[in-house]
């Protein structure tokens, strides 16, 4: 170990200190060894520290000192290491190389740590003094950036000049690729500067390449810089680039790139991408995009769209009491078939949402308030719904007795005081139009066609038990108020022998009121099963009985139409922006059961309970109700649903509805009980079967699920948020082989038979297949197949094939069937760095 100080020349006690080291220590020292040195020069100001695995030698003449084996030279600022150390005092340099183990090969290379800096090389001399430094063969990394130099210096700026150098993302030493350069200038933290660079690939070079490249390796220093376009050779619209951009960075909060698509035939469109953020406040990007279609000759038609999309996220810390967030996402043309990206990721998206929405809490209060402005944009009804905006005050639960008493075990005090009333308000102004008026920007036409209201409700309710809590009686009562501004009146028009339906503006109040009462018991059966374990079955089964009173206080309007002037019974709110309840009595009797079948058995592999349950049944229920204000067909028919999970790989359900009635021959149900017209106890009128099956090893089953979890810390595009739901979906290198069964059969009662169709049900089967392998370490085949099981068709098959070449990936995606027939062929790299360096070819789907 050796301290250093500040002083003016060498003094004599160096020179003892030295003396002493050469007579009492060995030249050559088998174990590490570590000497004291006291210098005193005002070369060195830092305390530097030194040692050595093999051995130490100091010569005092030439005042050098040799280390060997493992060597290491330590300052407060830099840190060396080598198979071999030279110190020269008298030229204040340290010397380092590397060392040769038995078969000759290279080791221990040397080392060199300054700050942040770190390089490995062959060979390193460095001047404390200066504090420059001449390299050869150095490796170094800066960001995301690896070197391999032949020859380099270092600047006492910490500036690394070099010549014939290597610059790739692949951390091997033989790299995939490089870019070979003749000259260079590397800024630690801030930018690369080289001159001529070409591409090699394996090894070999090829024609492409630049005359110049200024990367920056700090991502606080962003730059402007041309983004990489994908080209498209083919498509319907010719050949074309793709995404050719200039990313454009303003501050450090706002940062936009501008996108231009560009094809033969005439087609164009522009994009930009606004992003934005405030640290611990919010973030969001902002995008708005033009595109013009051009059909070409002869028709030489074009048709312009506009695209819109806007997410802003408020961070929860920055207000806990206010929340503002935004998804929004607009096309002008409500059309998502017609898009210049031939990645088209929208293809099969039939309704577009955007949605703002402003929230505020009242902290210590049970109130929220909100405001929201949506639209829904349908491009199969050819609609659009606007609401702008929606008001709402909701008032969570609230028990308004809680305090009238003291603790007591009197079960009527207890009932009143979980007597709880919430409360709900909304008011809106909506919208619904045929996308042409956006199209033909008639405004005036959609103004025309909003509607408003406001609605109330409030809801009373507690719980009781009966017989020592065996029982739970849970009644409650509820009111609403509604406003609306819009009724409408139906009348007959002779002249034109049609209903004229007139819309006024007219304000109307209507009240709705209901009472209800449920029971539910749980009830718990053992069974002792014989076998070796001693297993028990345990049944569980929860019964539930219910009664609804709804009066009538909102009787239908008559109206007189048609030349026979045939009554019509309508209300005059069913336009309305909120439809109107109580328009007849009702009065129900509810009722169902729910199941739950287990197994219990000892097991040695339980160290706690030295019990293992396995679950038969996770559901089964049936439900129905009676209807004693209906003139007939009183009894509902009764739903059935099961679930049964009984691997963590296996999943199945099936649902169905039983008709107690009557049927005719054309399948249609009668007012007649079915018992009483000889027809058994009735029919299942539809029954579906769903069964999921996840075919993996055991090891990776756990692994898929523990990525949900990495997945969800991610916010990616759509399509990663899409895996975050179904990480059994997304392609693992690391596991070998997975696949997804889905079987759906369905069964539905056939209430229209004809002679074309004289059977008494229709039966509909269809699988979908899904899963990967990976073949080898690097190959992956992937796919996904619908299958019709009747006809025996595919009605939909993706295909795709990835190749994970280690610094690079290739991909090949193949839809072979359906409307959106395609192709892509993409090859990228995987360093976020050269994110837009990919070279893509695709064969986009056809929409005209």
């Amino acid at each position: 170990m050796t301290p250093l100080t500040k002083n003016s020349a060498i003094p004599l006690l160096f020179l003892c200190k030295v003396l002493i080291i050469g007579l009492f220590t060995p030249v050559f020292a088998q174990n590490e060894t570590q000497k004291t040195v006291y210098v005193n020069d005002n070369s060195v100001e830092n305390i530097i520290k030194y040692n050595a695995r093999d051995s130490i030698y100091s010569d005092l003449k030439s005042k050098k000192i040799h280390l060997y084996g493992d060597a290491k030279f330590e300052s407060e600022e830099m840190k060396m290491s080598a198979g071999y150390i030279l110190i020269d005092l008298e030229k204040e340099e340290i010397t380092a190389r590397y060392a040769l183990d038995k078969e000759g090969n290279k080791v221990e290379l040397p080392s060199f740590t300054d700050g942040t800096e770190n390089v490995v090389c062959e060979t390193i001399r460095y001047n404390l003094k200066t504090k420059k430094g001449y390299m050869e063969e150095l490796a170094t990394k800066q960001d995301e950036f690896y070197f391999q130099m032949g020859i380099a210096k270092r600047q006492p700026n910490e500036e690394i000049h070099l010549r014939q150098g290597k610059i790739t993302t692949c951390n091997l030493e033989e790299p995939h690729y490089h870019f070979q350069l003749k000259k260079g200038v590397v800024i630690p933290n801030q930018r690369i500067v080289a001159g001529p660079m070409n591409l090699w690939v394996a090894g070999l070079p090829t024609p492409f390449g630049l005359p110049f490249a200024i990367l920056p390796t700090n991502q606080k220093t962003r730059k402007s810089g041309l983004l990489f376009p994908e080209m498209v050779p083919i498509s319907q619209y010719g050949f074309g680039f793709q995404n050719l951009g200039y990313y454009i960075p303003i501050n450090d909060n706002f940062q936009t790139s501008v996108y231009a698509n560009l094809y033969s035939r005439g087609s164009w469109g522009l994009r930009n991408d606004l992003d934005y953020a405030k640290r611990y406040g919010f973030s969001g990007r902002i995008s708005a995009g033009f595109q013009q279609f051009r059909a070409g000759f002869p028709s030489d038609t074009k048709q312009n769209k506009i695209t819109i999309s806007w997410t802003h996220r408020k961070e929860p810390k920055s207000n806990p009491y206010w929340n503002f967030s935004s998804n929004v996402n607009f096309i002008s043309d409500n059309n998502s078939k017609n898009n210049l990206d031939p990645l088209n990721t929208q293809y099969f998206n039939n309704s577009f949402n955007s949605d703002i929405n402003l929230n505020r809490l009242f902290p210590g209060k049970p109130i929220t308030t909100g405001m929201k402005i949506s639209m829904r944009q349908n491009s199969v009804a050819k609609d659009i719904a606007l609401t702008s905006p929606i008001f709402n005050v909701n008032v969570t639960r609230i028990f308004p007795f809680k305090r009238l008493f003291k603790v007591t075990d009197k079960e009527w005090k207890k009932t009143l005081e979980r007597v709880g009333i919430s409360y709900n308000m909304e008011a809106q102004n909506r919208s619904r139009f045929a996308d042409s008026l956006l199209t033909q920007g008639d405004f005036g036409g959609m103004g025309q066609q909003f509607m408003n209201g406001i609605s109330q409700s409030a809801t009373l309710q507690t719980s009781f038990g009966l017989f020592k809590n065996t029982i739970k009686i849970n009644p409650s009562a509820g009111y609403g108020n509604k406003i609306n501004f819009q009724q409408i009146n139906k009348s007959y028009d002779a002249v034109s022998n049609k209903t004229v339906v007139d819309t006024l503006a007219k304000i109307g109040m209507a009240h709705e009121f209901n009472l209800s009462v449920t029971a539910s018991t749980v009830v718990y059966s053992y069974y002792q099963v014989v076998g070796k374990n001693k297993p028990k079955l345990r049944h569980l089964l929860t019964p539930t009985v219910g009664y609804r009173y709804v009066p009538l206080l909102n009787p239908l309007t008559t109206a007189l139409v048609g030349p026979n002037q045939t009554q019509v019974i309508y209300s005059q709110y069913e336009k309305s922006i909120y439809s109107v309840g109580n328009t007849a009595a009702a009065s129900f009797l509810t009722f169902g059961i729910n199941n739950t079948l287990e197994l219990k058995f000892k097991s040695e592999k339980d160290t706690v309970t030295g019990f293992k349950k396995v679950r038969l049944i996770d559901q089964f229920s049936i439900t129905g109700d009676y209807n004693f204000k209906k003139d007939s067909m009183r009894l509902s028919n009764i739903n059935l649903n099961m679930r049964v999970s009984p691997r963590d790989f296996l999943n199945f359900v099936a649902t169905g509805t039983f008709s107690p009635y009557a049927y005719d021959s054309t399948g249609k149900s009668l007012a007649a009980y079915a018992i009483t017209a000889q027809q058994g106890l009735g029919r299942m009128m539809n029954v579906s079967f769903t069964t999921s099956l996840l075919i993996a090893p055991k090891k990776d089953r756990k692994k898929i699920e523990e990525s949900v979890g990495a997945f969800n810390n991610e916010k990616w595009n759509n399509d990663f948020n899409y895996y975050a739901l179904h990480p059994e979906r997304a392609i693992y290198f690391d596991i070998p082989w997975k696949m997804n069964l889905s079987h759906v059969y369905t069964i539905s009662a056939n209430t229209n038979k004809t002679v074309s169709n004289p059977d008494s049900y229709i039966f509909i089967q269809t699988l979908v297949v899904n899963g990967d392998i990976s073949f080898t370490k690097r190959w992956n085949l992937s796919g996904n197949m619908n299958v019709n099981v009747q006809t025996g068709k595919v009605t939909n098959l993706n295909i795709a094939l990835n190749r994970n070449l280690h610094c690079w990936a290739l991909s090949f995606y193949w839809i072979p069937l359906g409307g959106n027939k395609s192709f892509l062929l993409s090859i990228r790299n995987t360093s976020s760095i050269f994110r837009d360096a990919k070279f893509d070819i695709r064969k986009p789907p056809s929409f005209l």
